[in-house]
């Protein structure tokens, strides 16, 4: 068997040919061009197909002066084209309900079949029609105008998921005809229930209705045939109400449903890259940025929420929705960059204790003026710091410092919130965490912080008198209780310990210490440096004791 030599190798070129032009749609969809127009891709997906200008002249202009450096078409997500690409060939070749379109562009390419789940079922029983609530039979025009004030002074900054000019023109147009039903109305009862319980005052009589009023659009719009972005946009704001008044079960059921109609719209992919499984329901004109901002919102809430209650997320196949740009106005923007850090906790990553480290360095870089992310900056801070316990078989003095330090600020950031009646989740649990944290670290250190951050809590306490709050606030005093008793013992087995000695002769004990040379061990006989709090027991541990040398360590605030 003779080796191939460069003759019996294919001429150069012959093994990879490429067509003289590309389309824009292939171009951007990284997709192989056959060159006709329309292209056979284009005409499979029913794309425009259209081609660019002077192409030749533009390649051959790329030969003669040399190597140079592509433009990246997404220079905010390298590789997610591709990843997407993939992810897409793939689902369109599993789904049975796109296939019979495929068929139909081969056989009669004018009028195949849409996408469409045409054996799906027998269909034995017609769709459900329900009759819902109107939003204008809960609220008068004017109370929803100063819910919606509300609303856009204390939730939109965070998560700015909807257009402040939209929303008022919307709102005014739905009172103009209060009898009709309208399908944003879910997002106007999500946007006033907000608005009622970030008010700051005790709250519109009719709050608990217009939950009820969303909640039973939304899941009528769960198993509609077209699911709208703006449904997506109502299950968020229920995620957000749902967050900051229930159990953790609720909001993360929330959170995981406005992924799936997020999914079901086609908001996870960028427009132009709507992938062909995603035609019978995606909802094609919508705002781009508004679009954006609402995907990677929704991913945040579900992985954080996700993440703090030790479930799983939900985690989309075919990404390719790029973030949104920063905007005057909003923080969204930041809220997404602190959430990108975090990504890199997600439990199916192993990280190093060195890994976990950096994530630490990168979080404390951020810098943020606005006391719900400070929040969540500190809340991200103390989540590193449970991975470094599993981690690490120890952790760094320097490392333990910055974790207080961020918990700290969080502290301080939740009293603030506290005193403006804004009913921030973290502004209970923040606090709480770092209490924990502060009794699990166990120094000298991070007990010296537990009374400041106690005395914090219950100012919170004083301003959001809730149930969950005492029952919260009664657990750490236990725990606390629980910990002191743990010294208690400690110190009782000490005392033992100093006692057994003292049954000996007192001369021997008093050259023990001083035969050696070292008469600050000599010390230790005193009971006031055992009392001291400066006494440095790791210092003492681990210092060199020349001992043997001869020479000498939601329920809803109300």
């Amino acid at each position: 068997m003779s080796s191939p030599g460069p003759s019996s190798q294919p001429p150069l070129g012959s093994t990879r040919r490429r067509t003289k032009k590309a389309c824009e749609t292939c171009k951007l969809r990284k997709r192989k061009c056959d060159g006709h127009e329309p292209c056979a891709f284009c005409l499979r997906y029913e794309f425009d197909c259209s081609y660019g200008a002077q192409l030749r002249k533009k390649r051959s202009s790329l030969s003669t002066a040399g190597p140079s450096v592509r433009p990246r078409e997404r220079p905010s997500s390298p590789g997610l084209g591709a990843r997407a690409n993939v992810n897409q060939q793939h689902m369109e070749a599993n789904s049975g309900t796109a296939f019979p379109h495929l068929l139909g562009k081969t056989l009669n390419p004018q009028n195949p079949p849409k996408v469409y789940g045409f054996s799906w079922n027998l269909g034995l029983r017609d769709e459900p029609i329900q009759n819902f609530t109107s939003i204008a039979s809960l609220i008068s025009k004017e109370e929803m105008d100063d819910l919606v004030g509300h609303y856009l002074e204390r939730i939109h900054p965070m998560y700015a998921v909807l257009n402040p000019d939209v929303l008022q023109k919307k709102v005014a147009s739905r009172w103009e005809d209060p009898a009709t039903l309208d399908s944003y109305d879910p997002v106007l009862c999500g946007v006033a229930a907000l608005g009622s319980l970030y008010s700051g005052h005790q709250g519109h009589q009719n709050e608990g209705s217009l939950i009820q009023c969303a909640k039973e659009i939304l899941e009528t719009a769960c198993i509609m045939n077209k699911p709208l972005l703006h449904h997506a946009t109502a299950w968020l704001l229920r995620t957000i109400y749902l967050r900051s008044t229930n159990c953790p079960h609720a909001s993360w059921m929330a959170s995981c449903s406005t992924m799936h109609i997020i999914e079901a719209a086609g908001a996870h992919q960028d427009p132009g890259m709507v992938s062909l499984v995603y035609s019978d329901t995606a909802d094609v004109g919508v705002d781009e940025e508004s679009q954006r901002r609402l995907f990677w919102v929704a991913t945040v809430l579900n992985a954080w929420i996700s993440y703090e209650y030790g479930r799983s997320r939900v985690i989309l196949r075919g990404v390719s929705c790029k973030p949104p740009l920063p905007r005057a106005g909003d923080f969204t923007a930041d809220l997404i960059s602190l959430f990108q850090i975090s990504d890199r906790l997600d439990p199916d990553q192993t990280n190093r204790p060195s890994d976990l480290e950096d994530i630490l360095a990168r979080v404390e870089r951020l810098v943020f003026t606005h006391d719900a992310l400070i929040l969540s900056q500190s809340n991200l801070g103390l989540t590193i710091y449970r991975r470094l316990r599993v981690a690490a078989s120890s952790i760094s003095n320097d490392v333990v410092g910055r974790i207080i330090r961020l918990g700290t600020e969080g502290i301080i950031a939740a009293v603030r919130m506290a005193e403006k009646r804004c009913p921030w989740w973290h502004v209970a649990n923040v606090p709480f965490q770092f209490l924990c944290i502060l009794l699990a670290i166990d120094s000298q250190e991070s007990l010296s912080h537990v009374s400041h951050a106690m005395r914090s809590f219950k100012t919170i306490s004083m301003h959001f008198s809730t149930p969950t709050v005492h029952t919260a606030i009664d657990t750490i005093e236990s725990l606390i209780k629980f910990s002191q008793r743990k010294k208690e013992r400690e110190i009782g087995l000490l005392k033992d310990s100093v006692q057994d000695q003292n049954a000996e002769p007192v001369e021997q004990g008093s050259m023990s210490a001083q035969a050696y040379g070292t008469p600050w061990l000599g010390e230790v006989a005193n009971a006031t440096v055992l009392d001291s709090s400066d006494w440095d027991w790791d210092a003492f541990l681990n210092a060199e004791i020349p001992l043997f040398d001869d020479a000498g360590s939601g329920q809803r605030y109300g």
